[in-house]
């Protein structure tokens, strides 16, 4: 019997064109797709990877006239301050939390800050008890606000919580300084520290457990120091110690 081969061999042909045809539109979307994504990261639309934040106060008549924190979407930072009469810059790196990294950026998605053009300055004027900057940066997208007073929960909280950073940062510089330099004034910076931790003015409590236990177990430290430090640590690890991060 006879059977026709060439309509089979051109519906060959033809399915294989039509595959190939499919391919090409599959990798036509994929690229487009790619290319929406790239455009969107340069755009600031893309995800909580690409954002970083600012914070910035200015004091002329505090002690600490000037602090500068910057940190990226995992945590990692740099604080800068200024104090006293020296214009010397003072600066160390810093690790956050994860979850005071998620608070902050939650409270900047909250808010719609990169989107917004909203001013957060309140009717009062505290300009004598200086001027705060808050900053966030997705791609190309960048936005500063500054205010010395604001109303907006949201930008209260955020303030609070990099104050707090700047707070614990800097005890822990100067605890150090005093550990190596000035063992006879450690007993006085502890005391600093203590009375910031039971006022709420510590970020992450939690943060300072490495230090406190380093001094409370170092013969070579003050007693009364060490006294200091051993309370502070058992305190913390019972949650004695309130912190300007709120519960999401």
């Amino acid at each position: 019997m006879f059977v026709p081969t060439v309509p089979v061999r051109l519906y060959g042909v033809m399915g294989v064109n039509r595959l190939i045809s499919l391919a090409v539109i599959a990798a036509l979307a994929g690229a487009s797709a790619v290319a929406r994504q790239n455009k969107q990261s340069v755009d600031g639309n893309s995800g909580a990877a690409q954002v970083s934040f600012s914070y910035k106060f200015e004091g002329p008549r505090f002690y600490v006239r000037v602090i500068e924190i910057e940190v990226g979407s995992n945590g990692s930072g740099e604080l800068r301050f200024t104090r006293g009469e020296s214009d010397e810059v003072l600066d160390c790196k810093l690790k956050l939390l994860p979850a005071t990294i998620s608070r902050i950026r939650a409270l900047f998605e909250a808010s719609g800050f990169l989107n917004s053009d909203t001013e957060y300055q309140g009717k009062k004027n505290f300009s004598h008890m200086g001027w705060v900057t808050l900053g966030a940066r997705r791609g190309a997208r960048e936005r500063k606000a500054r205010f010395n007073f604001t109303t907006n929960l949201q930008m209260k909280e955020l303030e609070e919580i990099f104050r707090g950073i700047a707070t614990q940062e800097m005890s822990l510089f100067d605890i150090e300084n005093a550990e190596r330099y000035q063992p006879l004034d450690l007993p006085k910076q502890l005391d600093v520290l203590e009375n910031d931790l039971k006022l709420a003015r510590i970020t992450e409590p939690e943060r300072l457990l490495a230090a406190l236990t380093e001094i409370a177990a170092d013969d070579t430290q003050p007693l009364i120091a060490r006294n200091q430090a051993n309370r502070m640590v058992d305190q913390i690890r019972k949650g004695k110690f309130k912190s300007p991060v709120k519960k999401q």
